[in-house]
């Protein structure tokens, strides 16, 4: 753990007149415990900060990879709190190891998690345990980006535009046939093109994560990965947000092309999302509020003549954005529930319009906030007619 994460984590056990705060789960689906652990592993440990040290508490079999790898200041094994215990259920074993550990650490009130396990949470609570779930302070942390961590953020990003350009590729040597598109004598489909996206991205040791290659009136339901052959004269909507595998962080990126001819009701949606991406990044810095930003583009739209009916999906129907680092939807949002927002947040910038008759189109960004400004760490170019 860093300074900033112990001074914060500390600051909110004292605030609570607790003796600890505790987590129990596997650090490859909490992102919040992988952040505090640096330690990646598909099954539960338990992780204690308490008298300003971290422990780890994990099976003896990871306790060599965890010194190496982990930012804890102790490993412990489970085996060390349960070799005196002769309980052999399993669904008694791991409440009786965390009861063991919190008596030697001389803990009787908790600060856990607020997804910590309620079974355990009920069993160390009926054995006497003081539980109080604490919830936001560590994703607030995640929130505010170190250099280290847009260092990591921008390798991923490169690594998606790397990916997106071989799909491009594909589009730009297709040829049109009765409205359809065809490589290489063959039908274009989206399930090649996130082929070549997934390839690229699993060369580059990210993972492709439900790329999105949609077309046609597809291209107008905004989480539709997309199927079948990819329609020439409609927006062809992508959409690629991997993980690295190494570092956990992510990146994410939108574009909308055309392969043919475009018509005007399509070339007026595209400017229209492209001009509201732009006022967006004019607005984002510190103290400016994501509810703020938000709402400045749903009005760029209605002035624009783009009228939004969330009931039947037409028009602007998501947020203009969100944070990104080691999951793909964090702090803070651009959205009606939009936070303030500081420097080091790190948040993606995609409008989107959206007629089932006509298609969608959307462009997605990601920014950093700076001390006066943002930003934009995305290098791929826009170009709709391809």
């Amino acid at each position: 753990m860093n300074s900033t994460q112990t001074e914060t984590l500390d600051q909110k056990i004292a605030e609570l007149h607790l003796d600890g705060y505790a987590q129990y789960a596997a650090s490859s689906k909490d992102a919040n415990l992988y952040y505090l652990t640096s330690f990646l592993a598909e099954d539960p440990f338990l992780f204690l900060r308490t008298g300003e040290q971290s422990v780890l508490i994990i099976s003896s079999m990871e306790k060599a990879r965890a010194l190496r790898s982990s930012g804890v200041d102790r490993v412990l094994t489970r085996e060390d709190f349960q070799k005196d215990s002769s309980e052999t259920e399993v669904d008694r074993a791991t409440p009786n190891m965390v009861a063991s550990v919190l008596r030697g650490c001389g803990i009787k009130r908790l600060g856990v998690n607020a997804d910590f396990p309620i079974g355990l949470a009920d069993e160390l609570r009926r054995t006497g345990y003081d539980i109080t779930p604490i919830s936001g302070s560590i994703e607030r942390l995640r929130s505010i980006k170190t250099a280290g961590e847009l260092k990591l953020m921008a390798q991923v990003q490169r690594a998606s535009e790397k990916a997106l350009a071989s799909a491009i590729a594909i589009l730009t040597h297709s040829k049109i046939r009765d409205n359809a598109l065809r490589y290489k004598g063959q039908v274009l489909t989206s399930e090649l093109l996130k082929s070549a996206i997934g390839r690229s991205l699993i060369d580059d040791a990210c993972t492709p994560q439900d790329v999105i290659a949609s077309s046609g009136e597809d291209s107008a339901l905004p989480h539709l990965t997309g199927s079948g052959p990819v329609k020439a004269n409609s927006t062809i909507v992508f959409d690629v947000f991997p993980q690295s595998v190494t570092s956990r962080y992510h990146a994410d990126m939108s574009r909308t092309v055309l392969r043919g001819d475009a018509p005007p009701e399509l070339f007026d949606m595209y400017s229209a999302v492209q001009e509201a991406q732009n006022l967006a990044f004019k607005m984002l810095r510190p103290g400016m509020s994501g509810v703020e930003v938000h709402l400045a583009v749903a009005d760029h739209f209605e002035q624009s003549g783009f009228q939004t009916n969330l009931d039947n999906g037409r028009g602007f129907i998501h947020s203009t954005g969100h944070g990104l680092g080691l999951e793909v939807h964090e702090l803070p949002f651009l959205s009606k529930r939009g936070g303030i927002l500081e420097k080091g947040n790190v948040v993606t910038v995609e409008p989107g319009l959206y007629y089932p008759s006509i298609g969608g189109v959307r462009l997605e960004d990601v920014a950093v906030i700076t001390h006066n400004g943002n930003r934009n760490i995305t290098q791929f170019p826009k170009e709709f007619v391809i």
